[in-house]
């Protein structure tokens, strides 16, 4: 055998382990990426329904979120004519309660000083004064 023979079957034999090595590898690969293929495509058909779900839901709490809001300005109109209505009620009922109260004190005052003055003073009292 010539040294172009030896090289030649080296070059064979190098070449066929190449092959044999890059198929070992290739199986697994191939597998890898069919499973990764399926896997893609289950993801897409749940994907689908599990994003229309979530549009949906998305939409329905925005709604709600919108009816809270009105609900809202409607507690915040209501605390509004509360409050006039407290006012209103404050000026009707305590100003003139207090006006009451101040001309009962002013009449109570009147007839207690009415009623001293009308008092003839006691010998005693008199007596107890000058001491």
């Amino acid at each position: 055998m010539s040294a172009i023979e030896i090289t030649g079957l080296v070059a064979i034999i190098l070449m066929s382990a190449f092959a044999i090595v890059a198929i070992i590898v290739a199986v697994p690969l191939f597998r890898l990426i069919n499973r990764a293929r399926l896997l893609a495509e289950k993801l897409n058909i749940s994907l689908i329904p599990m994003v229309e779900k979530l549009n949906t839901t998305v939409s329905h709490l925005n709604s709600e979120i919108s009816s809270i809001s009105e609900l809202t300005q409607s507690v915040g109109s209501i605390v509004e004519q509360l409050e006039k209505i407290i006012r209103l009620a404050r000026i009707i009922i305590t100003n003139p309660l207090i006006k009451l109260i101040s001309a009962g004190a002013g009449v109570a005052s009147s007839v207690r000083k009415a009623a001293n003055q009308n008092k003839k003073p006691d010998l005693s009292e008199v007596q107890k004064q000058a001491e």
